[in-house]
């Protein structure tokens, strides 16, 4: 018989129960379900159950993690034109000194569109920069807007948002 391990995390429990259930009832003569709608269940799950679900659709609290290279809790893009298909670029090794480029790439069928990167620094002071985007166009931003200033050590988040909404759309960050 089988053993479920009692070390699987709090917040990946919802979509392992999912997955257990349906192995349980696959093995009685299959689940209906196809792989696409499998997907979109345990997306579900994990989106209303996962880390940070409650603070995932204002990102308020997003936080770059260096060591993973993704924002915690995830910016939640359900319902955002062309969901989770904008890109980011910042540094990955960590950085002496600045300004730093920071880039944002919106989805090919998306109209083109004002956003703000919210940068926050490790004193969790915020600084907003805003520029035009063009659909399948890379377009950077330079952090801070200003030459020969020192960057203090820490992690820095950029939280990309539309200008218009306020709608976060993406995070990324980097670590000085």
């Amino acid at each position: 018989m089988a053993s479920v391990p009692t070390h699987i995390p709090t917040p990946v429990r919802p979509g392992a129960v999912v997955l257990l259930l349906l192995a349980a009832t696959a093995c009685g003569g299959g689940h209906g379900y196809t792989p696409d709608e499998l997907d979109a269940m345990i997306a579900d799950s994990v989106r209303t159950d996962g880390p940070g679900a409650e603070s995932a659709p204002d990102a308020d609290g997003a936080v770059f993690d260096p060591d993973l290279l993704m924002c915690t809790p995830a910016v939640d893009t359900a319902g955002v034109p062309g969901e989770g298909a904008w890109r980011t670029e910042a540094p990955r090794a960590a950085v002496g000194e600045g300004p730093v480029d920071l880039g944002l790439l919106p989805p090919e069928g998306v109209g083109p569109t004002t956003v703000t990167v919210t940068v926050r620094t490790p004193g969790d002071d915020l600084h907003t920069l805003e520029t035009d985007t063009v659909p399948g166009e890379w377009v950077h931003v330079r952090y801070p807007e200003e030459d020969g200033f020192d960057l203090p050590p820490g992690v820095y988040t950029a939280l990309w948002s539309d200008a218009a909404t306020g709608t976060p759309l993406t995070c990324d960050g980097f670590e000085v």
